[in-house]
């Protein structure tokens, strides 16, 4: 049987911060790397208006925080192809990740992020859009002078939140529990807010409109009643949903999806890591992405010594 000649030593799936900082940090340590960005570059990041908290970065808009790590990666010459892969075929002691060209590597770091999750409420989907968005900073000025819904409790809630209060008349954050998980940074920010308001267990039953968003109706958990709200948009920021579709079936996963991990951030299959969102127990800040990539890059480091 002949040898297998590898393409490069580490491929990333992936172009958001995580996978842009780990391409970078390995592609410094001296190995090949092949970077597959499958058009969403920067991934959710994107979204973000105003970024709190990554190391010199700090109010920064995501899209600029992503083009400067771009150009790092590129710096360090990461072999960055444009295109999604279709296929990541584990064989033997190798991986073969194929889109629009097939590379043959011992290593492949899945950097594939997540997807905003969806309420799965009537009326969301024809919505989807027409009043329905998951991206204030894109759509906020839609709302100008208008009443819109916030509805999570978590960091991109209360960041999209504060965004849209700089815009809207009234804004109301929903939550399913008694208290947000966001940081208090966040949330002493929104308490601020005069247009602000936060409604606890509350929730959304159906999205309610034809052309556009007339209103919602909601579950008060406390008065066990429902109400319907006039508003003139929703933005639903209820988690993220690890994309996770390329690793093997049998690969661990943890209840929500996301690929289960070692220290080294290697999962269980051989030679398959994962980093940032698509992981299990990922922390959701900047800052934990730029951690993970420097963690893998020193684990595989010290696996190809």
């Amino acid at each position: 049987m002949s040898k297998i000649e590898f393409t490069h030593q580490i491929a990333v799936i992936g172009a958001g911060v995580a996978g842009l900082a780990a391409a970078t940090e390995v592609a410094r340590l001296g190995l090949k790397t092949a970077l597959f960005d499958d058009g969403m570059l920067g991934g959710l990041i994107t979204n973000v208006g105003t970024l709190d908290g990554p190391p010199n970065h700090n109010g920064e808009a995501g899209a600029d925080l992503v083009t400067a790590m771009l150009g790092a990666a590129l710096e360090a010459a990461v072999d960055y192809q444009m295109g999604s892969v279709a296929k990541l075929t584990a064989a033997g002691d190798y991986w073969r990740v194929s889109g629009d060209e097939e590379v043959i590597v011992p290593r492949v770091i899945l950097a594939t992020g997540a997807q905003l999750r969806h309420l799965d409420v009537a009326g969301e989907a024809a919505l989807m859009g027409r009043g329905v968005s998951q991206c204030a900073f894109c759509d906020g000025g839609l709302y100008r002078d208008k009443d819109v819904v916030v509805v999570g409790g978590g960091d991109a809630a209360f960041q999209e939140a504060l965004h849209l209060a700089e815009v809207c008349a009234n804004v109301t954050i929903l939550l399913r529990g008694q208290a947000p998980r966001a940081r208090q940074s966040f949330v002493g920010k929104v308490t601020g807010q005069n247009n602000v308001r936060l409604r606890v267990h509350t929730d959304v039953r159906e999205i309610i409109g034809d052309d556009g968003v007339d209103a919602v109706r909601l579950y008060d958990q406390s008065l066990d009643a429902e109400e319907t709200m006039a508003i003139d948009g929703i933005f639903p920021f209820v988690g993220l949903a690890p994309q996770t579709t390329l690793a093997p079936e049998t690969t661990k996963r943890d209840d929500y999806g996301g690929l289960i991990v070692g220290a080294d951030m290697q999962t269980d299959q051989n030679g398959l890591y994962a980093i940032g969102a698509t992981r299990s127990q990922y922390g959701g800040q900047v800052v934990h992405a730029l951690v993970d990539a420097q963690t893998v890059a020193q684990g595989i480091h010290q696996a190809v010594r």
